[in-house]
């Protein structure tokens, strides 16, 4: 058989194609190219920064939003006076600055929003905000609430619990609006919330990766504290190959600095293994859950934390303790009709093991209120906790 050059070019038209695809990975359903990673610079006629943990809300603005407790932000050139605003820092972190000889830099500190005002230099700076080693932090951790009044409900727990962060395990993109409403309450929570995106969080009306990342973060990151490693690693959609992309680089990176296992957290959405009999509502492509268990062994090992399924579970699996803790909107309480939903919570400090406690989540009946329940209640056949729901609904109203 002899090939055209019409052949040859489709094969290596074919080839490339192939070799892009193992390069960025194909996300599915929805096939589409992982986004490139987000930039960590702004350059313009202006001023000149860079930044590490800090997302820019807006190409050309000076609004960033943290993704990590301690942040930092160098100021390479300003050629006019720059007010930079930083959202999701926790009260507790203290700004340095790096150059004693600006004296006049002025920070203001309203809840987990910082304003900083810096004057005209050509001098470098690095403003760096940082938490104090000698006092433990505490982590609550949930998934799963909407954008309704569960979510401010888990909120409003977390401070309750001593939560100086809460490590949101995704899905508060359940209904049309849920993905804005959500947005704002992030923005304007009582503590720093870092979010792993959800199955949920990526589509309305289209896919919205940039929107995710524009507004709350990278899908994959880490982030060090106290000795202890955390990493939001993206399981919201399938993805092939399972090694590629940001999330396999991460994890690359991680096999080179290996800690112990002890001291490692990865947060995600999709559990390894679906804790429910006769359920399977776990990461789902192809091997990503033998690829991505080995990943964790290999990077040193740690726990797994997890949402998605409405339920809360913990157990071993494939050398990793998993915790699910996916009861954000409560299901469950409406299933047996009394409070049963749970959080987690994890104290990190300096030289100190991981303390972690599972928490009543207390989710109050007047807060039950997206519209998942009663889709889920009918689908389910349990008509008698629908027609119980709906009257609670009632009074509630």
């Amino acid at each position: 058989m002899t090939f055209s050059r019409r052949h040859l070019l489709a094969l290596g038209l074919a080839g490339a194609g192939a070799a892009y695809v193992w390069h960025r990975g194909i996300r599915y359903p929805r096939l589409s190219f992982e986004p490139e990673p987000l930039t960590t610079q702004q350059h313009n006629a202006s001023h000149h920064l860079q930044w590490s943990d800090l997302i820019a809300t807006d190409e050309w603005s000076t609004s960033f939003r943290a993704f990590a407790p301690e942040p930092t932000l160098e100021v390479i050139r300003a050629r006019s006076p720059l007010q930079i605003s930083v959202n999701n820092v926790s009260p507790k972190a203290r700004l340095l600055v790096s150059n004693k000889s600006f004296v006049d830099i002025h920070e203001t500190v309203d809840g987990i929003k910082r304003f900083v005002n810096l004057p005209a230099s050509n001098e470098r700076i690095t403003l760096a905000w940082q938490l104090n080693d000698q006092e433990p932090i505490r982590f609550a951790v949930i998934g799963d609430t909407g954008a309704n009044q569960e979510l401010n409900a888990c909120l409003d727990r977390a401070v309750e619990l001593g939560a100086d962060y809460l490590l949101h395990l995704g899905d508060f993109n359940y209904a049309d609006g849920e993905f804005d409403t959500a947005i704002r309450l992030f923005q304007n929570a009582p503590l720093p919330c870092f979010v792993s995106i959800g199955n949920h969080d990526f589509r309305d009306n289209g896919l919205i990766y940039e929107q995710f990342r524009r507004q709350i973060g990278p899908m994959n990151n880490a982030f060090n504290l106290f000795g202890k490693r955390f990493v939001n690693l993206d399981t919201a959609a399938d993805f092939f190959p399972a090694g590629r992309g940001n999330r396999g680089a991460l994890m690359r990176q991680l096999y080179n600095k290996t800690v112990p296992t002890q001291n490692q957290v990865f947060f995600s959405h999709r559990p390894l293994k679906d804790p429910r009999p006769h359920d399977d509502h776990e990461v789902g492509g192809i091997n990503e859950v033998a690829w991505l268990s080995k990943a964790i062994q290999k990077s040193g090992g740690g726990i797994y934390l997890n949402g998605h399924v409405h339920h809360s579970a913990e157990f071993d699996f494939e050398g990793v303790r998993q915790y699910t803790i996916g009861e954000g909107l409560g299901h469950e309480d409406l299933i047996l009709q009394r409070q049963v939903a749970q959080l987690l919570t994890i104290d990190v400090g300096k030289d100190e093991p991981l303390a972690i406690n599972w928490q009543d989540l207390n989710l109050p009946w007047a807060a039950h209120q997206s519209p998942t329940h009663a889709y889920k209640l009918k689908r389910d056949g349990r008509s008698q906790q629908l027609e119980w729901y709906q009257s609670l609904m009632a009074r509630a109203s």
